[in-house]
């Protein structure tokens, strides 16, 4: 135990300051994607994975906590003092804690390690004070109490209830997926939220200090004059007794320069239920409720407010939740967005009590009839106008929709959120195909609540999209471009610096930016803030650096700023951006996970000339998909000012140019179904196709539904991968089947395993189906037994979209690709792994070990591909007994070959974990970046394992345990939350490997050179190999670089210069043996003759060229063409053969006609009299042969130099000179 040091403060607010309280303090929880090292900051904005009133803080249960490791909670709450007096507060846990009163640290019991406790003092006055508990757990227990020693007493209680409180019925929004601290070098706009106003605005408040309107609608007189409606109680934690209802004010001297001094308010309406858009048209009033538009007409009572008239009515089903988004118009109809009914705690009601809810309607302006447009929504806050008169809405987060979005309405379309009604039926357009959004707005890092969008109508951002976020804050900007005919784009932050969550947009007659907001108790509101506000941000003239849009082009993307990029950013652009792409799998639960998520490598970067526009070309994108892109400052403009905010989220719908790899069709995840009744997506069970399966077919009345596809009316297989294990009955269990509303006789689906649910097996029935879109449904109704997990459906005749994967020789698939291949694996421990759609398996959660059953293993060369997309952690297991469902035993008993780039020597990439580390230089050069596929081979032979990486052996270990051999089984580690690891082409060759290369020598004749280092004839190069293996050796050359050649017989080479001979040789068990290397310089080819005095004939080889050059004549830019000359070549030869020869002697750009440093890409060919033309190289080219003696022979020697229009050419003169040589070898 650690005592504290004394503080004393005084109290910081009055019971009567307070908002209505209950007994007990707000627990929130944030599940971390991977293991923390003590409490930290976590980055703003972010919704708890829980949120849930606790009576006190005496916690030891994860169903407590919420988590079950590597998570921070905090605690918040009014403590009241009752009497003043020192107080000392005892806090323990396992792990870290610290604790806060008034802001003042009071008990600091933070980092990672066992249950501790410690102590602090304070001197507190009467009053009430706000206490803030940090708490962080990583692995094992999880502990957290709060007790304290009150003035004159002399032990330690838990903090009562009675003195702790917290504000009474409020919203406890939660959202599922990893929650982030903040970086090192996260700042405001780089990493985390915006925190002031955008330097292009000046900030104005308008709002009289007296007037705090919860804004949910605005627009504004002919006169000028501002019209806003207000939200009434939202009681967006259900419904509340006695709700205040909207009202309408008109506020005069909003517009211009002004103050909120000058502001008036006037209250013109109330009574409303409700109102969430506003219309002036005509000098008629349009306010949409919950159940109607209305129109406000002249006061005829005197009570100086407006009379209400229903013009239209839709059905509303009475829960809280049922609001009418809007109001926009056109010449001819309102719009409206329809929200669902939701439970307390946001998710969807099912069945839905109204009728068609979640929907966009329009509203006849003539007839006031009510019709349907679109359907899918959720929470659709805000409907607009956009880009070319398109209608756009953002919804947010919940069921079905797994993140923020922004989506374009049109007649008949379909976003994906499914509804059942209370009397039968669906939505109205659940049974079309789903609309992709315009743009996702990733939860807690862009989005949270997004409101309205407005269309930015002038300025450097004109045609772009702006809109507030209730509880994000602030504002967000869109910028949108059409790709293959329908619009997708980035999302940007834009500005914060406001009092209020941003409800309400809307630009004013005068050009500026006008927000109102909201927000509510609990977390549903921008934290810190208040709950009512209005403001206007008037554009000032300047103009802050910034991206301005994000172009997707083909393989990457065109980013341009606001100012010229300056030098420092340029010289480090192609290191300056960190790209990561994921996508979403939208699901009945609320919320969801990123899917797939990857880092992404830039291939390179160019900045334009006026250094405004960045291109980036990036590898591996992959439509669908969600890009997100960060430039970490520093990163300033030419006039020194930084970046306002480096990150975009692009919606990466459609890639031009992107070919997509052919895989069949008619394979549908049972997570991505519709699911109703309790049915809902898990991951525990391993072996899995997709992100998971469904379970929850325990309760009665679940349901499944999957949208299936057939390409003509008929009788299809249809297959279904499941899991039928005890429950505890091990009998085959029957499910009620549906196929377009029609029942069918139950499928029963067979046992697949009498001991657990990690069993997964295929069932297949013929169903016929009609062309297009089919409805196949399963239910757990009475009479069946439920009680089943689902995979996968799988329509036609193969059950698998995966083929198996290649194999080399001798080498088997442990996991190739295909379920069936992966069935022979079993997790030990928590976690799972789950077959993903590029045929690999990704590890989720643990720690836990996936393990290959039928066999083990003692010689073998085990292989397998890996790959990692951030700062993850897994494993290979070799060597280890039968773990069942232990992972620790191939801890404790097996070893371990890391993949891990952030940790200590031992626990590194290639380590063998824990007990000897790899050869770090190796490993650095050989591993492939972040996003990219590594691969192990991991030899095994006898007592030592080698690591092989790449193809770099990294790892040589000799086991010294006698009891610890490397017999045993196989494992992959799943090794925790957020430690993402890919597997695929899992193979092994078992028995004695060759592995040792051979080796190769080699004899030149001559054997040396002369005394100046060269050689004055032709040398020979005689090879010969050698193995410690019987078998055919395969030996390979090659001459100056050229293609590798197989060897049959000693290689000579006889030109003028340097000769440069690589080789090779290759045994039976394809090890291939290190490269040899001679290089011999030949000086001259020299021709010899005997010559005596008898009058014999001299040994004569002449030639000579007509001419001091040949022209080929002027090379013209951007024309195919070929270009040629000739030379005449007189040669003189009493030898009885020989031969003329060109070669160009030079041993850079070989070839190639050069001027200054710059080549032509294309060879200079030559030829003579009829001969075919050749490409000139090092190597002699025989130009013509004779056979007898010739004297004074002419021999035409023709040049062609190619030049195609896209070759590069330099201003100035192109030449090379050219060795002309008559030799002979039979004098």
């Amino acid at each position: 135990m650690v005592t504290g040091a004394l503080g004393a403060f005084a109290g910081s607010a009055v019971a009567q300051d307070l908002p209505p309280q209950e007994p007990g303090v707000t627990m929130r929880t944030y599940q971390f994607p991977s293991a923390p090292n003590g409490t930290c900051t976590l980055k703003s904005g972010q919704t708890p994975n829980v949120d849930k009133l606790m009576q006190t803080i005496d916690w030891t249960q994860t169903s407590e906590f919420g988590a079950i490791d590597n998570f921070q909670t905090e605690v918040l709450a009014n403590l009241t003092i009752a009497t003043a007096g020192e107080y000392t507060f005892r806090l323990t846990s396992d792990d870290g804690s610290v604790l806060w009163l008034d802001g003042n640290e009071v008990v600091n019991n933070d980092g990672m390690h066992s249950s501790t406790t410690k102590e602090g003092a304070a001197t507190l006055t009467a009053g009430v004070k706000k206490l803030l508990i940090k708490y962080v757990d990583g692995v094992n227990e999880q502990i957290l109490k709060l007790e304290w020693k009150t003035p004159g007493s002399s032990s330690f209680v838990v903090v009562p209830s009675s003195v702790l409180s917290t504000e009474a019925s409020v919203v406890r929004v939660v959202a599922p997926g990893s929650k982030y601290c903040e970086g090192a070098t996260d700042t405001a706009g780089d990493g985390l939220r915006l925190d002031t106003v955008n330097p292009n605005y000046d900030l104005t408040d308008i709002r009289p200090t007296a007037f705090q309107p919860k804004v949910s609608g605005m627009d504004f007189l002919p006169d000028g004059r501002m019209v806003m409606t207000t939200t009434g109680d939202v009681s967006s934690g259900g419904w509340v007794p006695n709700p205040e209802s909207s009202e309408v004010y008109v506020l005069d001297h909003v517009q211009g320069a002004t103050t909120k001094d000058q502001v008036t308010y006037t209250k013109v309406a109330g009574g409303l239920k409700n109102a969430m858009g506003i219309q002036i048209i005509d000098g008629r009033w349009y306010v949409s409720e919950r159940e109607g538009l209305t129109e406000l007409t002249p006061d005829e009572n005197g009570d100086g407010l407006r009379e209400h008239k229903r013009l239209a009515s839709w059905p509303n089903g009475g829960n809280f939740h049922e609001f009418a988004f809007g109001l926009i118009h056109d010449d001819d109809y309102f719009y409206v967005a329809r929200s669902v009914a939701i439970n307390n705690g946001g998710a969807t009601t099912d069945p839905q009590p109204g009728v068609t809810p979640g929907t966009a309607i329009k509203i006849d302006r003539k007839t006031w009839q009510v019709s349907t447009v679109a359907g899918g929504l959720r929470t659709p806050n805000g409907i607009g106008f956009g880009p070319e008169g398109g209608i756009f809405v953002n919804d947010n987060q919940g069921a079905w929709l797994p993140a923020n979005k922004m989506v374009q309405i049109k007649q008949g379309r379909f976003f994906n959120h499914y509804t059942n009604f209370a009397g039968g039926g669906r939505g109205p357009f659940d049974d079309q195909p789903v609309t992709q959004p315009v743009l996702w707005m990733p939860h807690n890092e862009i989005a949270n609540s997004p409101s309205n969008p407005v269309l930015i109508k002038d300025g450097e951002f004109k045609g772009q999209m702006l809109w507030g976020d209730v509880t994000y804050g602030g504002l967000q900007r869109g910028f949108l471009e059409k790709v293959d005919g329908e619009f997708q784009g980035a999302v940007f932050r834009h500005s914060a610096g406001l009092e209020v969550g941003v409800n309400r947009t809307i630009i004013g007659p005068d050009g500026a930016i006008y927000v109102g907001g909201t927000g509510e108790g609990g977390n549903w509101g921008e934290d810190s803030k208040l709950r009512y506000g209005l403001q206007k941000l008037t554009p000032n003239g300047k103009n802050v650096f910034d991206m301005k849009t994000m172009e997707v082009i083909e393989g990457g993307f065109k980013i341009i700023y606001t100012q010229p990029v300056g030098d420092a950013a340029v010289a480090k652009l192609a290191n300056a951006y960190k790209f990561k792409q994921w996508r979403y799998i939208p699901t009945s639960q609320y919320g969801g996970p990123k899917v797939d998520e990857e880092s992404l490598l830039v291939k390179d970067a160019s900045i334009s000339e006026d250094k405004k526009t960045v291109t980036i070309h990036v590898d591996g994108l992959k439509p669908g998909r969600v890009v997100h892109v960060r430039s970490q400052r520093p990163f300033a403009s030419a006039t020194g000012e930084e970046l306002w905010n480096t990150e975009a989220w692009y919606t990466l719908n459609s890639l031009p140019g992107y070919t997509a790899t052919p895989t069949q069709t008619g394979y549908y995840e049972a997570e991505e179904a519709v699911l109703a009744g309790g049915a809902s997506v898990a991951t525990e069970h391993s072996g899995y196709s997709g992100s998971g399966f469904v379970g929850g077919f325990s309760n009665t009345n679940a349901s499944m539904t999957f949208q299936v596809t057939a390409d003509a009316d008929g009788t299809f297989p249809v297959n279904v991968r499941y899991a039928n294990g005890p429950n505890p009955s091990t009998k085959d269990k029957s499910v009620a089947l549906y196929v377009n509303n029609v029942k069918q006789p139950n499928w029963v689906f067979p046992t697949t395993s009498t001991t657990d649910w990690k069993a997964w097996a295929f069932s297949t029935k013929s169903l016929a189906l009609t062309k297009g879109v089919n409805q196949i449904k399963f239910v757990f109704e009475s009479g069946t037994d439920g009680n089943v997990n689902f995979d996968a459906l799988k329509l036609g005749e193969s059950k698998d979209i995966c083929a198996p994967a290649t194999l080399e020789p001798g080498y088997v698939g442990l996991f190739d690709g295909t379920l069936e291949s992966l069935t022979k694996w079993r997790l030990a421990g928590p976690g799972s792994f789950g077959r993903v759609d590029d045929c690999s398996i990704k590890s989720v959660g643990g720690l836990g070990l996936n393990w290959y059953t039928p066999k083990q293993f003692t010689n073998y060369s085990l292989k397998l591909d890996w790959k990692l997309n951030d700062d993850s952690n897994g494993g290979v297991f070799v060597g280890f007994p039968n773990p069942n469902n232990d992972p620790w035993v191939a801890v404790d008993n097996g070893y371990e070959i890391q993949m891990d780039e952030t940790d200590d020597l031992v626990h590194l990439t290639g380590s063998i974990y824990g007990i000897q580390g790899a050869d770090r230089a190796k490993v650095l050069t050989a591993l492939k970046p972040l996003g990219q596929w590594n691969t192990y081979e991991l030899l095994v032979q006898g007592d030592n394992i080698k690591v092989i990486l790449n193809d770099v052996v990294v790892n040589d270990y000799t086991v010294t345990n006698a009891a610890r051999d490397l017999a045993g089984y196989i494992g992959l580690q799943n090794h925790g939350d957020g430690d993402n690891v890919w597997y695929r082409n899992i193979r092994i060759k078992e028995g004695l490997i060759d592995n040792v290369k051979p080796t190769i020598t080699s004899t030149l004749d001559p054997a040396t050179p002369g005394a100046d280092g060269t050689y004055d004839r032709a040398v020979t190069l005689t090879l010969a190999a050698q193995d410690d293996k019987p078998g055919t050796i395969g030996i390979e050359y090659r001459v100056n670089g050229g293609a590798w050649t197989a060897y049959t017989s000693p290689v000579t080479v006889s030109a003028k210069g340097e000769h440069v001979i690589e080789y090779r040789a290759t045994d039976a068990a394809g090890n291939v043996s290190e490269i040899g290397t001679k290089t011999v310089t030949i000086k001259a080819t020299t021709s010899q003759t005997n010559h005596d005095l008898v009058g014999s004939v001299p040994a004569t080889l002449a030639v000579s060229l007509s001419g001091g050059q040949s022209s080929l004549g002027t090379f013209i830019p951007g024309v195919d063409r070929d270009y040629t000359a000739s030379t005449i070549a007189t040669v003189t030869s009493t030898a009885g053969e020989a031969a003329l020869t060109v070669v160009d002697p030079g041993t850079t750009n070989v070839g190639k006609l050069v001027n200054g440093t710059h080549a032509l890409p294309q060879p200079l060919q030559v030829k003579a009299a009829t001969g075919a033309f050749a490409a000139l190289s090092g190597s002699p080219l025989t130009l013509k042969s004779f056979a007898d003696p010739v004297s004074g022979s002419e021999v035409t020697v023709d040049f062609k130099q190619p030049v195609a229009k896209t070759d590069g050419l330099r201003t100035g003169q192109y030449s090379k000179t050219l060795t002309f040589t008559l030799s002979t070898t039979t004098p």
